[in-house]
Order: C-alpha cells, then structure tokens, then sequence
C-alpha cells in the first residue's frame, strides 16, 4: 500500500518538475516580441531599428498597440514622428530571445522597458 503511494508521488513530483522545466526552458526558444503602444490622442508614425535592419510603422492610431517579433538578438531603438513634425527616440534596449519590449508613445516621449519591469 505505501508502496503504490510512494510510486504515485514519485511520478506527480516527476511531472511537477517537468512542466516546471518546460515553463522555464521554453521562452529561451522564442522569438523577441516587441509591442509599441500609442498612448496620445493622435496617430503617430514609429520605426523600430536593430543592427542594420529598420520596420517602419507608418501610421498608428490614438490608443492602438502594434506587435511584431524579429529573429535576432542586439539592441532596439524607437523613432516616432508626430503629426505635427516633431521627432522622439530613444536609447537602444538590449533583447534576446524569450523577452518582450514595450514602446509606449506619450505626448512628447517614448518610453521603453521589459514587459517583466511591470
């Protein structure tokens, strides 16, 4: 009887640590994420740069978030144009795979930080 109690414990526990693992393990794998979110009352254009490589997003509406991932590790910089010609950037923020960066457009800035920083 404790026998049979022991062997069902050892497997709960066993598939425990597992699924553990997996959920620990398998972010490592995935592809950056990345999130810009407009949070002024106007549409915005952004481009997102890394290494030589540049997405541009030409017209993000008041209150809309666009996501996109890139297969890469280095650093990315935001760029958002105002509609009426003001510029702002920021500072490149290291990503690797498995995280997520949010750019949150504001009225005069963007701000950027890991979605694990909430």
């Amino acid at each position: 009887m404790f026998r049979r109690i022991y062997n069902a414990l050892t497997i709960v526990a066993l598939l425990f640590i597992a699924a553990v693992m997996v959920l620990v393990v398998a972010p490592s794998f995935l592809d950056p994420q990345f999130e810009i979110r407009n949070r002024t009352e106007e549409p915005v254009s952004a481009v997102a740069a890394w290494r030589e490589q540049e997405r541009a997003f030409p017209n993000i509406g008041p209150d809309s978030t666009i996501q996109f991932s890139v297969e890469d590790e280095a650093g990315m910089a935001f760029r958002v144009r105002y509609p009426d010609g003001r510029e702002a950037a920021c500072e490149p923020v290291y990503f690797t795979r498995g995280t997520t960066v949010i750019a949150t457009i504001t009225e005069d800035d963007i701000e950027v930080r890991y979605d694990r920083d909430i």
